[in-house]
């Protein structure tokens, strides 16, 4: 019966998009990919492309999958968030690292969209001639502060200056955050922090065959097939005066889109709402394209304030609509 069970586990499980996919065995020979979630007890937890985590005895596995089980605890827990919060409606987690911040929307025990979404920090020296020098994470400055509403983490930078960010803690769809450079040292040149989320790359040129592939692909798409195979991908802009745009994920980009929300249309999957704080003094937004290329080659949506020096910035929110 047992091994019934196991067997039934482990058809539950595909790969997920977004997530590190491996390769894993049973002792009974059965094979899966999923995406490694935590090791405690002797019990290993796995995700499927459902979003739904499944959990087995290690010793069910392989011994070399439970060596690269180990090794997946071993990681995770190098790079173990300092704090976690989940509601209802959402999970997030937020570490001393550039992707300070990570959530994931649930419906139930379900993760939507079967991923998580990463916040990063853009922060940066801007020295002599307009020379951008980008300033590393150091480390935890202080405690995280917890209180009724929200949550508070300081990060100490490599040239010492302090960040400070605050998550709201509600029981809301959505999740709402700040940014501010705290503690400034003398002598250091102008400074600029924005928070950013990056889209990665869904398909690349590939010289031999004429063609795109990726991970969506690994036939090719021609180029003159590109505008029907992405179909349904587009990030609406909402611009605080004026009418919306709509950028299609197949078309080469040239301009800079500005806007107090844009939201993430991806076909057969719930889209991702970014908006801006209700005043521009408090923070803006803007796409950035790599050097004018599609958005399908990759983006980045970038949080900052104008009116505060691009010092800090927010309430900025993000949800699944």
């Amino acid at each position: 019966m047992k091994r019934s069970i196991l067997l039934l586990c482990f058809c539950l499980l595909h790969p997920l998009f977004g997530q590190e996919l491996q390769t894993w065995s049973s002792t009974n020979g059965h094979t899966f990919q999923g995406s490694f979630v935590s090791l405690e007890n002797q019990v290993i937890t796995l995700r499927g492309d459902d979003g739904r985590n499944v959990s087995v005895p290690l010793s069910a596995l392989d011994t070399e999958s439970q060596v690269q089980g180990r090794k997946a605890q071993a990681e995770a827990m190098a790079n173990a968030p300092v704090f976690t919060h989940q509601n209802r409606y959402l999970r997030f987690s937020l570490s001393p690292k550039t992707q300070w911040l990570q959530v994931e929307f649930l419906q139930g025990s379900t993760v939507l969209n079967q991923q998580s979404y990463d916040v990063s920090i853009r922060f940066a020296e801007i020295r002599a001639n307009n020379d951008w020098h980008e300033t590393g994470v150091k480390e935890l400055y202080g405690k995280i502060e917890k209180n009724r509403d929200s949550v508070v983490m300081r990060l100490l930078m490599d040239n010492g200056v302090v960040l400070k960010f605050v998550v709201d803690l509600n029981d809301k769809a959505e999740l709402s955050y700040e940014f501010e450079v705290g503690v400034v040292p003398e002598g250091l040149p102008q400074l600029d922090f924005r928070t950013a989320m990056n889209f990665p790359k869904l398909l690349s040129y590939n010289m031999e065959t004429e063609s795109y592939v990726g991970a969506l692909s690994s036939s090719g798409i021609p180029f003159d097939g590109l505008e029907r195979f992405f179909e349904g991908y587009e990030v609406l802009v909402e611009p605080r005066e004026g009418k919306g745009s709509k950028v299609l994920y197949s078309e080469k980009q040239t301009d800079e889109y500005r806007a107090k929300a844009f939201t993430v249309k991806i076909p057969g999957k719930k889209s991702l709402k970014i908006e801006a704080p209700k005043s521009e003094a408090e923070g803006s937004m803007y796409i950035w394209f790599y050097n004018g290329k599609a958005a399908f080659e990759g983006y980045n949506i970038l949080m900052h304030s104008k009116a505060r020096n691009n010092l800090g910035g927010g309430p900025y929110t993000l949800s699944l609509k």
